[in-house]
């Protein structure tokens, strides 16, 4: 037997309903533009936190021949150095610290000298300023470096490093340094005329 029973409206709203939200839950074509929109802030962080990292890496590498460049030229001098060479000297950092800006690269020359067991500054000479010697160069330290009336030229050089991720994220850049110490290749003692 049929069923003669009218349909009523409710049915046909309910009924088309159902069949477009099942219409709505087959549908695939906006699902990859949402997952862009989710996955796009992440890869792009991603790929300014590996440029970070590489430029991380070159800014240590670079800081590190820098401080070496400067003490192995400075220790060079025979007997007495001035600040003109001095400054020549750190102009060759500047140099190797290429394409970082030289204007933000901070240099510290001392001399320390070691007279029977005391070990004094005999002097400085700084561009910038990282704070003078490294804070881990104490009196033991400097005790086990020198010699009985023989100096130490330490060379510290230090730069700041803004990563691009910082700007986003809104945190402050670190300090990157490296200390370099040699003793005078033509002598024992090596003066600083006008530093």
């Amino acid at each position: 037997m049929m069923d003669n029973s009218p349909v009523t409206r409710s049915s046909t709203v309910h009924a088309g309903t159902v069949c477009k939200l099942a219409s709505f839950c087959r549908r695939k074509d906006g699902v990859v533009s949402i997952e862009a929109a989710l996955l796009f802030p992440l890869m792009i962080l991603l790929l300014l936190g590996t440029i970070d990292v590489t430029h991380a890496i070159s800014l240590k590498r670079k800081v590190a021949v820098a401080a070496s460049a400067v003490v192995d030229l400075t220790t060079q001098e025979s007997t007495t150095v001035t600040a003109g060479e001095l400054d020549d000297f750190i102009r060759a950092a500047d140099a190797i610290m290429a394409p970082f800006s030289s204007a933000d690269t901070k240099v510290d020359l001392v001399n320390f000298r070691r007279s029977g067991s005391n070990v004094t500054q005999e002097w400085s000479y700084s561009r910038g300023g990282c704070g003078g010697a490294p804070p881990n160069l104490t009196g033991a330290t400097l005790n086990a470096l020198t010699q009985e009336d023989n100096d130490i030229i330490v060379a510290r050089v230090c730069l700041t490093f803004q990563p691009l991720v910082g700007y986003i994220v809104g945190s402050g850049g670190w300090e990157v340094e490296e200390s370099v110490a040699q003793r005078p290749r033509n002598g024992l003692t090596l003066d600083c005329s006008n530093c």
